[in-house]
């Protein structure tokens, strides 16, 4: 398995506007790993490009290189939890009301340790975003 680094695509930096969100979960070390080894796109069908530069793990759209999340881990014993999660601009502008649906969130994050993850008809809620 290829370790995704930053030079390995275009990559722009998050805006200055963004928005904090809270986020619990924890993962063991192993799944740590998964996550952090990130994704290079291979296809145009693979809408992502993901990597991690401690401690810091960047979610671009891999077509135009926008930084959309940046998730901030930390390690608590023998885990690794989620520190911080930070969305690309306003919160309302991007979604049109006032919540953003957590369980997507995680569900994204928790997403890169399962097979077939960036479908887009699993994660078409995150097109949104770019």
């Amino acid at each position: 398995m290829q370790i995704a680094k930053r030079n390995d695509w275009k990559t722009e930096p998050m805006p200055s506007i963004s928005t904090n969100i809270t986020l619990e979960k924890v993962y063991s070390q192993e799944e740590f790993d998964q996550i952090a080894a990130g994704v290079i796109p291979e296809q145009m069908e693979d809408k992502w490009f993901i990597f991690y530069d401690t401690p810091w793990l960047y979610l671009h759209r891999s077509w135009t290189g926008f930084c959309i999340f940046k998730v901030r881990f930390e390690v608590v014993a023998e885990s690794v939890k989620i520190a911080e999660v930070q969305l690309k601009g306003n919160r309302e502008r991007a979604t049109g009301n006032r919540e953003i649906p957590i369980i997507k969130i995680r569900g994204f994050v928790q997403g890169h340790i399962e097979t077939s993850w960036l479908t887009p008809s699993r994660f078409k809620y995150f097109y949104l975003f770019s």
